[in-house]
């Protein structure tokens, strides 16, 4: 009996959105460490 190695279009969505998901939360919080850390004040 031969095994399925195929990987499911929904595994690779997920995998995608979760590494997305994760990237710009990676870029939210070094760029407002960043920001604070300058001690840049932006209005808004």
């Amino acid at each position: 009996m031969a095994d399925d190695t195929s990987i499911s279009f929904w595994w690779i969505v997920l995998f995608v959105l979760l590494a997305l998901g994760a990237g710009a939360g990676a870029v939210l919080f070094v760029g407002s460490d960043l920001v604070s850390a300058a001690g840049l004040v932006i209005p808004g």
